[in-house]
């Protein structure tokens, strides 16, 4: 009855492993989105990794249930190692006190990394060191299987009915439908830019709206412990040069004189949030994150998070902007993705704004 018990232990890790590595390989883009945010090494958040991942999980998930005896204690040995550090990772991530998606197990379970995530994390860790044991022990899932009696296959096979009925109701739902472009411009609702309270390092205060109050500004949200705001920082002079008419301001929740300077850039004002209200309206699900505001008092896209999002959202600005001046005297929409991106690693409330073919490229 023990080995019945056990045998729970390399099929739920399988179940893990496969749904992970099928989530990373449908989105090679969100993981290394993710484990940027995670601050995986460099090294080991590139092409030749990210890619291989899924198809490692993936080996490992089908070995767990044909192999067994020592075969089984490596090959779980190998997932303990897997989850142990993915533990770690996340256990960084909550001492740092950031606001990133997970993705370590791609669709399995919420992204945002909270103590919930450590907790399933550690329930997972265990599962495979037990699963290591069991195979040490010289069994396995096909020598158990082979031996059943019909009580035990009764007692296995209703504890995985329950098991999947568990990830069945508390799993995500599938997204919705994409909406047509038809359907995007008759859900169109430009909202007020709501209150929030900045400072600049030299004291001078400003709203949201008084920012916005000559020309459209692009706000994009940094963190000083979120990798991959990094990476959307050293590209903010490059896209200042892009956006033409619309200014590119950076906002932080940490203080200003407090900031490495691999999250800022040379000529990009840099404000610091007043009891963080920007950045609780606009990166709620966390950084990088970014919202358009226009010139007119209202919003003119976004917010969208995730430095994949963030850096699809500013290609369609600059898209846009180029189309307004191939077209004059035609008003033109600019749509932002309601969805976002994430492999995420992101996530988006899109919003779209017309922008008039005048002379300022007044949005």
């Amino acid at each position: 009855m023990t080995a019945v018990a056990l045998v729970l232990a390399p099929l739920a890790c399988s179940v893990v492993l496969a749904l992970s590595g099928v989530a990373k390989a449908r989105d090679p883009a969100g993981t290394r989105d993710a484990f940027t945010a995670l601050s995986v090494p460099r090294a080991l958040r590139g092409d030749a990794v990210v890619g291989s991942l899924p198809y490692v999980e993936a080996g490992l998930a089908l070995l767990l249930l044909v192999t067994w005896s020592w075969p089984l204690a490596v090959v779980a040995g190998a997932t303990t190692a897997l989850f142990a550090a993915y533990w770690v990772l996340v256990l960084l991530v909550l001492r740092r006190g950031d606001d990133v998606d997970c993705g370590c197990f791609g669709a399995v379970g919420d992204d945002r990394v909270t103590g919930t995530t450590l907790a399933r994390n550690s329930v997972l860790l265990v599962l495979a060191g037990l699963a290591t044991a069991f195979g040490a022990s010289g069994e396995g899932v096909p020598t158990v299987v082979r031996d059943l009696s019909g009580a035990d296959a009764a007692w296995l096979l209703m504890a995985l009915a329950v098991t999947a009925a568990g990830v069945l109701v508390v799993g995500r739902q599938a997204p919705g439908p994409a909406a047509t472009a038809d359907e995007d411009l008759l859900d169109y609702d430009r909202q007020p830019i709501p209150f929030a309270l900045l400072t600049d390092s030299e004291g001078r205060r400003t709203t949201l709206r008084e920012l916005a109050d000559a020309r459209p500004q692009l706000l994009v949200f940094l963190s000083p412990s979120c990798g991959s705001c990094v990476d959307v920082a050293a590209r903010l002079p490059e896209w200042s040069a892009d956006l033409g008419p619309v200014q590119i301001q950076t906002v932080y929740t940490a203080e200003l004189d407090t900031l490495p300077a691999n999250v800022t850039a040379p000529g990009v004002p840099a404000w610091f949030d007043v009891e963080d209200g920007a950045t609780h309206t606009f990166a709620p699900t966390g950084r990088p994150a970014a919202v358009l505001l226009g010139a007119d008092g209202l919003l003119a896209g976004g917010p969208v998070a995730g430095s994949i999002a963030v850096t699809e959202f500013v290609a369609d600005i600059v898209a846009e902007l180029a189309a307004v001046d191939e077209a004059p005297g035609q008003v033109v929409y600019y749509e932002a993705d309601p969805h976002g991106h994430d492999h995420d690693h992101g996530h988006g409330h899109g919003h779209g704004h017309p922008i008039e073919n005048d002379h300022d490229h007044q949005h």
